[in-house]
């Protein structure tokens, strides 16, 4: 049976807080610029390890950038990889969400295995191969069957908390639902299954922390995985010059593994207070998911 592990990160910042205690904080201290929003957080996984993740929103004119980063200890488990990414933009003014369109998605791919130095390797979802050895960033974008990658999803209606009208992944992640009550943004089907048994998690976000290469555990050896770094470009209906906190409100999840396995989201209580002290990311509750048996995408 399913149970679920809920621990809080509570953090509280004072208009005066130092920037050594922000950096400390790992938070964006003072307000954010038009155009930008940072994410900055850290957590436990499922198997333990510590995590730190962020998400950056960069926009110009109609274009939307989201940087993804995993850069905390040394991934070893498929329940570490950073694998799905749910957010929210909406108009502060108006309350309406724009209409995204996936335009693509990069990162550099290696392959992990355990005692054995990571090697580079590329996926091209145009032709469904990859190319050993090569250092050309990897295309994301999973738009077809067995291509491996990043599906993007609009969800509608959202979940009310978080108000998740957004999604990218690439796993299924068939359990958010039991995570985030009423969740509805799943990746399941052969988009993002890839052609290979049990290549779900590929092309997932891994860290080396301060380290160059990772001794992978269990279903994550030999696996091909995005290092520390993705990068996902959308088109949008509406110009997003202005776009700040005010029109993310905290409605953002990383989440981590396949079903997921584990997720951090802002705590409902921080949400009014993104908009009134400028600051992203105040507190953050890390819902920890166990399962026994195999997991199931």
């Amino acid at each position: 049976m399913k149970s679920v592990f809920l621990s809080f990160l509570r953090r509280v910042l004072g208009n005066g807080l130092p920037a050594a205690a922000c950096a400390a904080a790992l938070l964006l201290c003072g307000p954010a610029s038009a155009g930008m929003v940072y994410f900055q957080e850290s957590g436990v996984s499922a198997k333990g390890t510590n995590l730190t993740v962020s998400g950056s929103f960069v926009t110009s004119g109609t274009n939307l950038t989201i940087t993804l980063r995993s850069f905390g200890d040394p991934t070893r488990f498929a329940d570490d990889v950073l694998s799905s990414f749910y957010f929210n933009i909406a108009d502060p003014d108006d309350g309406i969400r724009p209409v995204l369109t996936y335009v693509s998605g990069s990162g550099s791919a290696w392959e992990v295995r355990a005692g054995a130095a990571d090697t580079r390797t590329s996926w091209s979802p145009l032709t469904q191969t990859w190319t050993a050895g090569s250092a050309a960033l990897s295309d994301l974008v999973a738009s077809k069957k067995d291509d491996e990658g990043w599906q993007f999803k609009t969800i509608s209606p959202p979940p009310t908390y978080p108000g998740l009208g957004f999604g990218i992944g690439t796993v299924g992640n068939s359990a958010i639902g039991a995570i985030i009550p009423g969740a509805t943004g799943t990746f399941d089907g052969n988009v993002v299954s890839g052609a290979a048994p049990g290549s779900m998690i590929n092309l997932g976000i891994y860290s080396v922390g301060s380290g160059s290469d990772i001794d992978p555990q269990g279903v994550l050896d030999g696996r091909r995985l995005v290092r520390t770094e993705a990068v996902f470009r959308f088109g949008s209906s509406k110009v997003l010059d202005t776009l700040d906190e005010n029109w993310v409100q905290g409605n953002v999840t990383f989440g981590f593994g396949t079903a997921p396995d584990s997720v951090l989201l802002p705590e409902p209580g921080t949400l009014p207070m993104l908009g009134s002290a400028g600051v992203v990311a105040l507190g953050w509750l890390v819902r920890r998911m166990r399962r026994g048996g195999a997991a199931r995408a």
